[in-house]
């Protein structure tokens, strides 16, 4: 195993305060939250931070499809379909070498802010949570509408 990839997660782990593990797997999962981010060496020479989402459907795919538009910043999440879960994935990535305290904070809380924003997208996407309101006759109001 890269002595990189495991500095990388001793830092992290002191980072956050975690006791660091005697024994780092080639996957190491964090629990933030109710996410659950798993970090790996992958490919050769960059770390990649991940976290499952859920299936894609019609639904969500506009919301999974905006987060990874175009950006300058090399540690933004992107999605991307895990095609033998069906599930789409929030993944980032740096250079190891690049890999120290700090960035390591700052990649793992990005990847933590998108989800959490994805999530909140898919709450208020969800048909219960609809803002749409009856129209019944005497309850017309065209302040509603906008031109």
């Amino acid at each position: 195993m890269n002595q990189q990839y495991v500095k990388a997660v001793e830092m992290l782990c002191l980072e956050l305060g975690l006791e660091v593990p005697k024994d780092i797997n080639e996957i190491t999962s964090i629990k933030v939250g109710e996410q659950e981010c798993h970090i790996t060496e992958h490919p050769a020479g960059r770390l990649l931070m991940f976290s499952r989402l859920s299936e894609i459907t019609q639904e969500n795919a506009q919301i999974f499809l905006e987060v990874s538009m175009f950006s300058q910043e090399e540690k933004k999440p992107m999605v991307g379909l895990d095609s033998e879960s069906n599930l789409a994935i929030l993944w980032n990535q740096q250079p190891l070498v690049q890999a120290e305290r700090h960035t390591l904070y700052q990649q793992l809380e990005l990847l933590s802010q998108y989800y959490d924003q994805i999530q909140s997208k898919l709450a208020l996407s969800r048909p219960e949570n609809s803002d749409v309101q009856d129209i019944k006759p005497g309850n017309f109001n065209p302040n509603l509408f906008l031109v």
